[in-house]
């Protein structure tokens, strides 16, 4: 074995071994749960106030389901009046755990549980509905909760599920809702419903606009344990053939027409969980809740990246033929992408021009008159003919190596581009005529292994055909640019892409943080993106 496979061989086994995102842990045992947070509760406060004796006696547990519902609304009814939301989220807690047990089926007369609004979510439609208190995180720099009235709980709806029918890009790993469990009264009557405060995080109860309490952590944390839980994918680098077929738009969450999409795009070697820690941290700011939802675009990171690029193209008009149907919605022309890494490069090519400007930089013949198959020549000319995006509005570029990285030429690196495997069985059978239409000098660009790795080489030709191609003029972008702490920019880097490299003239704004190459997890770099998102945020 090679010098340089032995290198390679500690630091792939180390990425195999130590690449969840979080570390996830759901208590199963709601009842308890709940218990013990009432207890709390319970410790905390006067036992001689009404809607605290109301609680205490609701906690006997010789009582009859039916018996101890009207104990617990007693105590939440008692609770609102005296505006103490402790008990009465203690109380709620409690009631829809013992609701839950029979489905909400079996309610007693005085309880209705709303199962239609504008915001209101039915919880029998859920295929699991978690505890969001039960839902413990590791390695979350900090988790995103609001306090306030209600009660928090995860909504989880498998990818089959009736629910998600008309949603354009399911996750393998289902959608999640944050929901709050809120209780009203109105004439002897209580209802029980299930706000999405993804929609709405007030709600109105007993005539007043209340803040709900909310948990914007635990659905993220739920939609892990369904998913792979990682954000390196070694598999999708080297056998991008065979995972080819999972490349595609996500959501995060269902399609709201109010809100504009903002697309993140990963990095090399990555997959759409390493932007775990920036959603999380942008639904922290009620502003970006408000005004925006997130989709995720998955592809095996072995590809090149004009290959990436078309294939983000296509499904972005899938997801307008199916979202829009013939009638433009103006928040899917206004789009922001965020590309860390190489997926920077990717979102570059949503708002550049190629055609003539990209192909004559390294053939004097016009594809159409090269005698290839025809699926060969549909391919090739989805590749080389693209426009910058109308539906897209922003751009913001997180570690992107515009120039190349010199790790891209190293040995290892090498090693690593030979064992890439490539979905390009049809262009591969045109291969010798496609290299006849190359020049000389810039044949071997073109001859295999022409994968991701090749594409980031430090100076790389195809790299710098990619800057030679014009930003749309309509297009403001920013730069995010990790120093790792030295604040030695210009001759920076974030310990793969140097500043010279990531740097991009034109940038709204140009933000040096102290992080390695993961900008995009870092807290400072959350932070700019979250600014220019709230600073954008415009009707």
């Amino acid at each position: 074995m090679t010098p340089a496979r032995i290198l390679l061989l500690p630091p792939v086994l180390a990425l195999i071994s130590g690449c969840s995102t979080l570390a996830v842990k759901v208590d199963p045992r709601t009842e308890r749960v709940q218990q013990r947070e009432t207890q709390s509760v319970l410790a905390a406060a006067p036992p001689t106030e009404p809607a605290v004796a109301a609680l205490a006696a609701a906690q006997d547990s010789d009582l009859a389901p039916e018996d101890r519902l009207t104990r617990l609304l007693k105590a939440a009814r008692l609770a609102l009046n005296a505006d103490n939301q402790a008990v009465y989220n203690a109380a709620v807690g409690q009631i829809v755990t013992v609701a839950a047990e029979e489905n909400f089926s079996e309610l007693p007369s005085s309880l209705t549980l709303a199962t239609a609004g504008p915001n209101v979510l039915d919880p029998r439609q859920a295929d699991v509905l978690t505890l969001a208190s039960s839902v413990r995180i590791q390695r979350l720099l900090a988790r995103t909760v609001q306090p306030g009235l209600g009660v928090p709980y995860v909504a989880w709806f498998r990818p089959e599920s009736p629910f998600l029918a008309g949603q354009p890009g399911i996750p393998k790993s289902g959608m999640v809702f944050p929901v709050t469990a809120v209780l009203t009264f109105h004439r002897g009557q209580s209802t029980l419903s299930f706000q999405q405060t993804l929609r709405n995080d007030h709600a109105l109860v007993g005539g007043r606009r209340i803040q709900l309490a909310a948990d914007f952590s635990a659905p993220i944390a739920i939609l892990l344990t369904h998913g792979k839980n990682r954000s390196i994918d070694l598999n999708a680098l080297f056998f991008t053939k065979q995972n080819f077929g999972q490349t595609g738009l996500y959501q995060f969450q269902p399609y709201d027409p109010k809100k504009i999409p903002v697309i993140f795009v990963h990095g090399l070697v990555s997959r759409p969980e390493a932007w775990t820690q920036a959603l999380n941290g942008l639904l922290a700011d009620p502003k970006i809740r408000e005004r925006y939802q997130f989709w995720f675009y998955l592809y095996p990171t072995g590809l090149p990246v004009w290959r990436s690029a078309a294939v983000l193209r296509s499904e972005l008009d899938r997801f307008h033929r199916e979202l829009e149907r013939g009638t433009p919605n103006a928040n899917l022309h206004k789009m922001v992408i965020v590309g860390h890494s190489m997926g920077g490069l990717i979102s570059s090519l949503m708002i550049r021009e190629g055609g003539e400007r990209l192909w004559s930089q390294f053939s004097d013949v016009s594809p159409r008159d090269l005698q290839l198959s025809p699926t060969a020549r549909e391919q090739l000319l989805e590749l080389i003919y693209f426009e910058p995006r109308q539906d897209i509005a922003r751009a913001v570029f997180v570690a992107t190596p515009h120039r190349g990285s010199d790790l891209a030429v190293n040995p290892v690196a090498s090693f690593i581009s030979n064992l890439i495997q490539l979905p390009y069985n049809v262009i591969t059978q045109d291969r010798s005529e496609l290299l006849r239409g190359i020049r000389e000098e810039a044949r071997s660009l073109f001859v295999a292994p022409a994968n991701s790795i090749v594409f980031l080489r430090a100076q790389s030709p195809l790299l710098l055909s990619i800057l030679n191609l014009p930003l749309s003029e309509n297009v403001p972008y920013h730069s995010i640019i990790g120093d790792r702490g030295r604040g030695d920019s210009p001759n920076s880097s974030d310990g793969v892409v140097p500043y010279w490299s990531s740097h991009l003239e034109g940038a709204v704004s140009e933000k040096i943080v102290p992080s390695g190459h993961g900008a995009n997890e870092n807290a400072e770099g959350i932070a700019e993106l979250r600014r220019i998102l709230a600073e954008n945020a415009v009707d």
